[in-house]
């Protein structure tokens, strides 16, 4: 039975795909910046709060030549993630019920440990032993991923979290509490309530918490143990325990693209300060390293011939062409524009730097061309292709994670550990997906399925569902 005590079991923190907790992007920064980090197809993984396993049973799905362990206080999100190995049969990943505190090296060592959501709101020796098991566990070249809430951007959340928090301090019940809150965060930004000034500091904050989800005001904003810290802070705590920054899981972040701090700043870890200054940073997602490993943190435009990388880069009306995080390219050489352009037809999977050559048709021009889209985020580094079935075949077949997600909600994960969101014919169609069935069978049973559709109208439509299923990576051989 699960524990009442435990709000995380009382209202659940939903745990999903988290690319930049994935061991591919972990060694690829560590890559990036000078480290040989463990192949991710034959490594060991430990992840810290992991709930119910949404994050980490999907990569034990995609890298079954791997272990995982993950390790969680609340026993109903854990012994959900156990049915969930259970029933797909997963034999290299197990979830534990236990104590951050009693998590030792009867564990072993890991190459690579995760921790989201923990570090900033959990009592003070909890995040010590955080990381002293990273200082302790991990190997020699392994990358740790940790989380946390930064300061100087956290002190306007900070406000807000201090106000919601004394609204509802007499309010019995999680739900209860949530519900207040956000009634309270309406009643300051909704009828001229806070004075011009304050409105312009607090308006769209208190909004964006309002929109935020019940589990996440809960465990994050109304969170009595939240601890938020400014970076040089974080990095003298890793240190205590021989554990350095590598760099950040964003590591478009780490640089400076117009040297404004240059003057400012003697090293690394000063820019990354001077930087949270500037840009109001509120919450970080730093990578640490054993302290005796060497480092280069202005990396070469040669590092780019050893990963891979990807971009859903499109084209614009304005003839910009656009790839993540909103960046915009224009006016540049057009060797750019084909390679950006393969990018967006493979999206989501990656392109590895030879199978980008002759779009640019010279290495070292290449090099520097993909160096400066990292560094200005147009497009994530990857150190793994995540296989998959690019083309839609006689009897298609859904990944059998995706198919086991799609039984149960419309949000599955594909290949590439991106969540995809199906709507209700996408999520029947995926189901029925199981490599048995050829196209004509699958437009039959999914007419049945369908209300308002008919067969001839599901079988014209097929084609091209099939082919954005395949698009998404959630097909496999």
């Amino acid at each position: 039975m699960a524990d009442p005590a435990n709000l995380y079991n009382e209202v659940l923190y939903n745990t999903f795909p988290r690319q930049q907790t994935h061991p591919d992007r972990l060694a690829a920064v560590g890559t990036l910046f000078g480290m040989k980090p463990t192949p991710i197809t034959n490594c060991r993984v430990l992840e810290i709060g992991c709930g119910d396993g949404g994050n980490l049973i999907p990569m034990a799905y995609a890298l079954q030549g791997s272990s995982f362990v993950g390790v969680d206080l609340a026993d109903g999100p854990i012994a959900t993630g156990q049915a969930t190995i259970a029933e797909m049969g997963l034999e290299n990943i197990a979830l534990h019920l236990l104590d951050i505190r009693e998590v030792g090296g009867a564990f072993g060592q890991f190459d690579y440990i995760m921790a989201h959501g923990v570090y900033s709101w959990v009592p003070a020796d909890v995040s010590d032993r955080l990381l002293a098991i990273c200082g302790e566990l991990l190997t020699p070249q392994g990358v740790a991923f940790i989380s946390y809430n930064a300061y100087p951007g956290w002190y306007v959340r900070q406000m807000m979290s201090e106000m919601m928090s004394y609204h509802t301090r007499k309010i019995a019940g999680p739900h209860a509490r949530v519900e207040a809150a956000r009634e309270f965060l309406s009643f300051l930004t909704e009828g001229n309530t806070l004075s011009a000034n304050w409105q312009k500091i607090l308006g769209d904050e208190a909004k964006a918490v309002v929109a935020r989800s019940e589990d996440a005001i809960l465990h994050d904003d109304l969170e009595p143990n939240s601890h938020p810290i400014y970076f040089r802070e974080f990095v003298e705590h890793a240190a205590r325990y021989d554990l350095q920054f590598l760099g950040e899981a964003e590591p478009h972040n780490m640089f400076d693209l117009g040297d404004r701090v240059a003057t400012l700043a003697t090293d690394v870890l000063e820019r990354e300060q001077y930087l949270d200054f500037l840009r109001a940073r509120r919450f970080r997602q730093t990578l640490l390293c054993r302290k005796g490993v060497t480092l280069q943190h202005a990396p070469g435009p040669e590092v780019m011939e050893s990963l891979l990388f990807s971009s859903p880069a499109k084209r614009l009306d304005d003839g910009q062409v656009q790839g993540l995080r909103g960046v915009c390219l224009t006016g540049a050489h057009e060797a750019v524009y084909r390679v950006v352009s393969a990018l967006g037809e493979m999206y989501p999977l990656p392109l590895a730097f030879e199978d980008l050559l002759p779009y640019a048709g010279d290495r070292e021009g290449l090099c520097n061309m993909l160096l400066g889209l990292v560094v200005a985020g147009f497009c994530n580094i990857h150190i793994f292709d995540f296989p998959c079935e690019e083309s839609v075949t006689e009897k298609p077949r859904a990944s059998r994670l995706a198919r086991y997600q799609a039984s149960k909600s419309r949000f599955v994960t594909n290949a590439c550990h991106l969540v995809v969101e199906l709507d209700e014919v996408a999520r029947h169609a995926v189901l029925l997906m199981d490599g048995s069935r050829d196209h004509e069978t699958i437009a039959r049973e999914l007419a049945a399925m369908t209300e308002g559709a008919t067969t001839d109208q599901i079988r014209e439509a097929l084609p091209s569902s099939l082919e954005w299923l395949a698009g998404r990576a959630l097909l496999e051989g």
